[in-house]
């Protein structure tokens, strides 16, 4: 119980914390002129989810290795990203954006790389 608290249950309220956010109508957010600041959220929302899902598949009932859970990680989160924009495509004021798509795969696919990284280094700083 304690590695469902500790590992998965923050993986999975943050997915919901995600629905709810893609549930919201007509959102507006301002334009900064440099980025598009919606892609900036989309990147970071998704790094984080992306680090909360490695997390979790690293901590699975037995031991699982960096090629696995960085494939587990990065294929779970690209599944939820495409489905959540769909989701959105269903929502009043919303619209679904391949390009949100497109951002969230990115986030997912340097987070896992970085995570990757970090776990072939001899400190072992991703536990």
């Amino acid at each position: 119980m304690r590695r469902f608290l500790v590992y998965h249950l923050p993986a999975i309220g943050y997915a919901g914390l995600i629905i709810g956010l893609s549930s919201l109508s007509n959102v507006r957010l301002p334009k900064v002129q440099l980025v598009e600041l919606d892609k900036v959220i989309h990147f970071v929302e998704y790094a984080l989810f992306t680090w909360l899902v490695y997390r979790s598949t690293t901590h699975f009932h037995r031991e699982v290795g960096i090629e696995e859970a960085s494939f587990l990680a990065l294929g779970m989160v690209t599944l939820f990203a495409f489905a959540d924009e769909f989701y959105q495509s269903f929502i009043p004021g919303r619209q679904s954006d391949p390009t949100d798509f497109l951002t969230d795969v990115a986030a997912a696919m340097v987070v896992v790389a970085l995570l990757r990284l970090l776990r072939r280094r001899p400190q072992g700083l991703i536990a």
